[in-house]
């Protein structure tokens, strides 16, 4: 299921309290959001009901790994924006964080990923803020048993030498981001995209491919 944009936006300040080792508690939360208790138990509720977090009094709201995952993927995508709109767009610093705010929810990750290229894999953003790296926690899967319309990062090719030194000058190689746009019905052939070319893979060359999704 996707999640709203708010959604999003309680993950990554979960996230971020974590990171500073401070109690995600409806109170802090509130305060922070500028909400009223209950409406961030309702959150809270909802976040927990899609695996992404665990909630009680004591310790406050904890992300699961995949929560966790994608509110680090919000945070890296916020921060290449901004650099990404200070170095090229030459932008005042004072407008990044709100321009980021409303595109990271929005660009997609073969954006982020060229982007990332182009600017030569910054570390850290123009307030000094380390860009994290693509979360690695998740489970490589064969690349046959993505679905259409993911996004996902290549893990390992397990082909013969021949066929990895077609596909990898094809650009399918470790840590390249695709997208799975179309599957045959019968899965006997993936249609992928990484943004600037379209790759067409056989069900045999699908399943020696694992991938991460992102």
């Amino acid at each position: 299921m996707k999640l709203t944009h708010s959604q999003e936006d309680y993950l990554k300040l979960i996230w971020y309290l974590q990171q500073n080792s401070q109690k995600a508690s409806i109170q802090h939360v509130s305060l922070l959001r500028r909400v009223k208790p209950p409406t961030v138990l309702v959150m809270f509720q909802q976040l927990k009901k899609q695996g992404l977090l665990e909630y009680s009094k004591d310790v406050g709201a904890l992300l699961s790994v995949r929560g966790e995952h994608l509110a680090r993927k919000l945070v890296r995508k916020h921060r290449l924006i901004e650099t990404f709109l200070q170095q090229v767009l030459k932008m005042d610093e004072q407008a990044l964080h709100e321009e980021a705010e409303r595109l990271e929810h929005v660009i997609s990750d073969q954006l982020m990923t060229l982007i990332d290229r182009f600017l030569g894999y910054p570390q850290k953003d123009p307030h000094g803020s380390q860009i994290p790296a693509w979360d690695e926690e998740e489970k490589p899967i064969p690349l046959s048993r993505v679905s259409v319309g993911k996004a996902f990062r290549i893990n390992t090719l397990s082909l013969k030498a021949q066929m990895l030194d077609y596909y990898r000058q094809r650009a399918l190689k470790e840590n390249s981001i695709w997208t799975l746009r179309e599957q045959a019905p019968d899965k006997s052939s993936f249609l992928l995209s990484d943004g600037q070319y379209y790759l067409a893979l056989s069900k045999q060359v699908a399943e020696k491919v694992t991938v991460v999704v992102l």
